[in-house]
Parts: structure tokens; C-alpha cells; sequence
């Protein structure tokens, strides 16, 4: 009795301890990576054009953080040749949001697309620290990061030699 006891204690805690953030994978790159360049600049710059908000983190630093990305894409490639969509993907993706298949929670992010293939380089590339943002099956794939924190370093005045731009991206898996 005292096992099962000790068992039905163990096991929400491990499925609550599995769904905690702490398992997430990130990985930090900078603008002078040579396996993922202009990454950490062009991340920077869709955040700053999406009008988010710039912290002053002090020290001549300054953050952007884009929480919750979520994005749900279909493969249209079934649908009938006299459809406008057929053989395009459609892709809805939202800042603030839920890592929930069609779900309309948080604000639209206009530059989706852009945002969405970064987040796949970095997943595909060899400096992705095990991050997975994208899973896909039957013609939907659901793209999530939990943070896309980026720094901007002003005391660094000539931008050719790296080190202004950074980013942190947290995966939701």
C-alpha cells in the first residue's frame, strides 16, 4: 500500500516536473558566428521593426524580448489547382501566445515568415545547442520559442567587426 502511496505521489510530479521550462534548450549566437552569420542582426532587427519593446539594460546595453512565438503552418500542396492557396504554405504566427494548434491568443507578428525560417536555420544548423522550435505532421507544423531575447551593444561603434548583436532563443520543447 505504501508503493502505491509513493507512486501515485511520484507520478504527477514527474509529468509536472517534465512540462517545466527548465527542460527547454536554448542557444545564445552572436553576430560573429561563422556557422549561423547575420543571424543574432537580422533576429534584432524583425523585433525591433515589430515595434517591441527596447529596455535600457544599462552600461550602454539594451534588450528586446519577444515572448511566446507561435506559429501554425499548413501545406496547402492537396488542395485543388484552382484554389488560390494550392501548393502554398500558409503560416499565422503571434507573439504572447500559446504553443496551441490555432490558437488566436497574443498579437499577430508581421514579418512571420522571416522569423519562422530563422528559428528553423538555427534548429537545422550545427550551433543549434539542441534547440527544436518546429515539429510537423500531416501537412501542419507548429513553430514555438518560448524567448527571443536579443542585446544591443552601442559602446560597439564599428558593426563590421562583431559583438553588437546577440540573441538567446529558448525553445518550448
Amino acid at each position: 500500500m505504501k508503493a502505491l502511496g509513493v507512486a501515485s505521489f511520484c507520478i504527477p510530479c514527474l509529468a509536472t516536473c517534465l512540462a517545466t521550462p527548465s527542460l527547454a534548450a536554448s542557444v545564445t549566437v552572436a553576430d560573429s558566428s561563422a556557422v549561423l552569420p547575420n543571424a543574432a542582426n537580422d533576429t534584432t532587427a524583425l523585433l525591433l521593426d515589430a515595434g517591441l519593446t527596447v529596455r535600457n539594460a544599462g552600461g550602454g546595453k539594451y534588450v528586446v524580448v519577444a515572448n511566446n512565438f507561435h506559429c501554425d503552418e499548413r501545406n496547402n500542396g492537396a488542395l485543388d489547382a484552382a484554389d488560390v492557396h494550392a501548393g502554398l504554405e500558409t503560416i499565422k504566427c503571434r507573439i504572447n501566445s500559446k504553443n496551441q494548434k490555432g490558437t488566436t491568443a497574443g498579437t499577430p507578428f508581421g514579418d512571420q515568415r522571416a522569423l519562422r525560417h530563422l528559428l528553423q536555420t538555427i534548429q537545422d544548423s550545427s550551433a543549434g545547442g539542441g534547440t527544436v522550435f518546429t515539429d510537423c505532421a500531416m501537412g501542419y507544423c507548429g513553430t514555438f520559442a518560448k524567448s527571443i531575447t536579443c542585446v544591443i551593444d552601442t559602446t560597439i561603434q564599428n558593426f563590421s567587426n562583431g559583438g553588437r548583436w546577440s540573441c538567446t532563443y529558448v525553445d518550448g520543447y
